[in-house]
């Protein structure tokens, strides 16, 4: 049995209410969209959503990692070996990035699905992640929301099972980006969604369910990412799966229309309520289509994904619009960090972006960074390499309201790890007052700071 054994999904914490939107450009606006913060992009929101897949799970079983993105923070450096990286997978691990339509994300899912059952991987991770910029005052602006999901492939305890899947491909130019725009254009909406989506959308899904001897009467939900959700309505109607199928309800008011995340998003969505037995298709678009189509099996039952809505769940909302045109460097941000060598990136390598500290032989103490000399003992070259947790509690902390940084204020906390060790970081995604001794706190991979043109990663600490 091949199929998806674990989903995650991640929503950056800060909130943009459109109606600020509307009144910075005289429209009306309902809703609110994710937004990432200054320190976020696409490589630590797939970071953050393969975590909340993993979950418990040790990394190292993962075999291949497949990264999808059209706004992936480099576009020639593979992002899939960054996020590999951070994850602490093993170094002979398979990586490759998907990209150029929104609908990667699924591709990279059918990809997994294909090498575990080709037998060239056990064990597959895929993570969407999607920040896409939309111009100002453009009709785009409202819709967009970032977001990330990921997805583990394997054999054993399968949540819901593969049964078929088929892709149309179709040059139809709809929502596009060439190599020097800087936001995501929308050639025609209604004309793309009428002549592009609502065709080759149910094209797909018919032939996914064809293949997989599938009637459509016996859907029993359709996860349709689609550019809005009458397209999605329209698309459902012309699939005819019949009366009783349920058409997963898309995030586009209360996060946005994410991208190459969003099939991932809506097929966890529909894990929720789904039953043993029950097909879900999965389908997304751009130029042409790709549908996949499962049955949820037993094991759902005791391994069904957090709720979105509990994902959405505590929200930080931008007190202003033009916060939110900073957070996305509409405005831009001056601020460079200090130059950081290549050689220095790579001999620190284990120590900074997979996190390991020392633990002494002779007397256990855990410390970060990596040593040769115990700070408790003083015992010399009797340290082995020990990974951190990746959870803990503030020991102590101090706001800094002038640090050269993007955003303030900016509190940097002592935080003593579980499984030992401490560490000195900066916070992240912190409400006023939210920080404070004893708060638990999860480490999260973000954007540290630009330099010579480059982008530099680290761990920072947001609450639990």
């Amino acid at each position: 049995m091949i199929g998806i054994t674990r989903l995650g999904t991640y929503f950056p914490r800060r909130r943009l209410d459109r109606a600020l939107i509307g009144k910075a450009w005289g429209k009306r606006a309902s809703g609110t969209r994710t937004v990432a913060g200054v320190d976020e992009d696409a490589l630590t929101l797939a970071v953050e959503a393969s975590t909340q897949c993993l979950g418990d799970l040790e990394a190292r079983v993962v075999d291949g990692v497949y990264f999808a993105s059209t706004s992936a923070p480099y576009h020639e450096k593979q992002v899939a070996s960054v996020v590999a990286t951070a994850l602490d997978c093993r170094r002979d691990v398979a990586a490759a990035d998907f990209a150029g339509s929104v609908r990667a994300g699924l591709a990279a899912l059918r990809a997994a699905c294909d090498a575990v059952a080709a037998g060239t991987l056990d064990v597959a991770l895929v993570a969407a992640a999607d920040v896409r910029l939309a111009e100002p005052e453009s009709d785009l602006e409202v819709v967009i929301g970032d977001g990330a999901a990921a997805a583990l492939v394997g054999r054993e305890q399968v949540v819901v099972e593969l049964l078929g899947a088929a892709s149309i491909a179709e040059e139809f130019t709809h929502l596009y980006r060439t190599d020097v725009q800087r936001y995501v254009q929308v050639a025609d909406a209604r004309f793309g969604a009428q002549y592009g989506y609502t065709v080759v959308v149910p094209e797909a899904v018919k032939a996914a369910l064809s293949k997989a001897n599938v009637p459509p009467s016996s859907v029993a939900m359709l996860a349709l990412a689609a550019p809005d959700t009458r397209a999605a309505e329209d698309a459902a109607k012309k699939i005819g799966c019949g009366p009783t199928t349920r058409l997963v309800p898309g995030l586009a008011a209360e996060a946005g229309v994410l991208g190459t995340p969003d099939p991932l998003v809506l097929l966890s969505r529909a894990l929720e309520t789904v039953s043993a037995g029950d097909v879900i298709v999965v389908a997304a678009y751009g130029e042409g289509a790709d549908a996949l189509v499962f049955r949820a099996t037993e094991a759902l039952a005791g391994a069904r994904p957090q709720p979105i809505a509990e994902r959405l769940a505590r929200g930080i909302p931008l007190a202003s619009y033009e916060k939110y045109l900073k957070a996305r460097n509409v405005i831009p941000v001056d601020y460079q960090g200090e130059p950081f060598p290549t050689y220095l990136e790579w001999k620190e390598l284990k120590q900074d972006v997979r996190l390991y500290g020392s633990r002494c032989r002779a007397c256990g103490l855990v410390q970060y960074p990596m040593a040769h000399v115990c700070l408790a003992c003083k015992a010399r070259e009797q340290l082995d390499d020990h990974k951190l947790g990746r959870r803990g509690v503030v020991f102590t902390y101090t706001i800094d309201n002038l640090a050269p940084v993007a955003e303030h204020p900016m509190p940097m906390l002592v935080i003593d790890l579980d499984g030992g060790g401490r560490v000195y970081l900066q916070g992240a995604d912190t409400a006023e007052g939210e920080v404070t001794v004893g708060t638990p706190v999860v480490l999260t991979f973000r954007r540290l700071h630009e330099s010579g043109g480059n982008r530099n990663y680290y761990w920072k600490a947001r609450p639990a």
